[in-house]
């Protein structure tokens, strides 16, 4: 199973983000309070807390399903915001796209989303004439500074626990995408992507389950914040019958992993469960580096940040 988790592609394609940081690791500001390895940078305006995120959406998903290509490409910008005890503004888009019916489909799947999460998109960028079909999005969200949830805080000795909202099912032809927002409705999304700011007091960090899956997000946010875990993966909420490598390498249309303050984890969960979102306690935070993981009565390190990387850890200035 580690084998497998390691090999996957959403955990495996994070690794060259190191190189290019390396190169854009920006001049220090003390307007920018957090940027790398977050999920959205964290920039004061005066009295307000912004932030501001991009991500694009993998070729292959594109290819072969470009509405929901164009979907997910907001659902991931909207998570990354909430993911920082934040609420999105925002977004633009950069829309690569020669076919014109794909690209109509591509639109179309952005425009649904709009809808759903309420979020405008205000602009962007079209290239009609690539020899290929992308979709990319950036976006601005706000929160304030005592309800800020960074990926770099996590301590030892913090609880780590998994929400996440089991109510879902696989996108067909994509099976690593666990879409539970299609079909609710847009007050019950809003609720449930609200919860992190809810629970901020009680989190050193956290971070939205996103490409890498599960112990791959929480391998980021651990990297990020120079700590390690042990985790065990039989405690990770889970619908029944879902094949257990498919569900920890996919993608959660609404799931986080947390480091939550100690004594604070029945108050996190409660809060979670008001969202019909389940939460659970599977580990905790360690000094050493390594992401250990645990399966019945088994131990095996997944990840040892002092040679493995997720792109996460803050590089030293090229």
């Amino acid at each position: 199973m580690v084998k497998d988790l390691r090999a996957y592609k959403g955990i495996e394609r994070k690794g060259p983000i190191a190189g290019v940081a390396k190169v854009l690791l920006p001049l220090p500001s003390e307007d920018v309070l957090a940027s790398y390895g977050e999920d959205a940078a964290v920039i004061k305006v005066g009295r307000e807390i912004l932030l501001m995120a991009s991500d694009g959406i993998r070729e292959d998903l594109v290819n072969k399903d470009p509405r929901w290509a164009g979907y997910c490409a907001v659902l991931v910008n909207v998570n990354d915001i909430a993911a920082m005890g934040g609420f999105p503004l925002a977004m633009v888009n950069v829309l690569s796209c020669p076919d014109e019916k794909v690209r109509e489909q591509i639109v179309l799947g952005m425009k649904e989303a709009c809808e759903k999460f309420m979020v405008p998109m205000v602009g962007g960028h079209l290239h009609p004439d690539s020899s290929y079909s992308a979709v990319d999005v950036a976006i601005l969200g706000k929160t304030d500074r005592s309800r800020l949830v960074l990926s770099t805080g996590a301590s030892k000795g913090d609880s780590v626990m998994f929400a996440i909202d089991l109510d879902g099912e696989f996108t067909k032809g994509v099976p690593y995408s666990w879409d539970t927002t299609s079909r609710k409705s847009r007050e019950v999304i809003r609720r449930q992507l609200r919860t992190m700011n809810k629970v901020a007091p009680y989190l050193n960090a956290g971070k939205d389950i996103s490409n890498p899956g599960s112990l791959g997000s929480l391998g980021m946010m651990l990297e990020a914040s120079g700590k390690g875990a042990s985790v065990m993966i039989d405690s990770i909420p889970r619908p029944p019958k879902v094949n257990l490598i498919q569900w920890l390498t996919s993608y959660q249309g609404c799931g986080f992993v947390l480091s939550v303050k100690p004594g604070r984890e029945e108050t996190v969960k409660a809060e979670f469960a008001r969202a019909d979102i389940t939460a659970e306690v599977c580990g905790a935070v360690i000094d050493e580096p390594i992401l250990e993981v645990e399966l019945e009565g088994a131990k095996e390190k997944l990840f040892d940040f002092r040679q493995d990387t997720l792109g996460c850890a803050v590089p030293e200035r090229h």
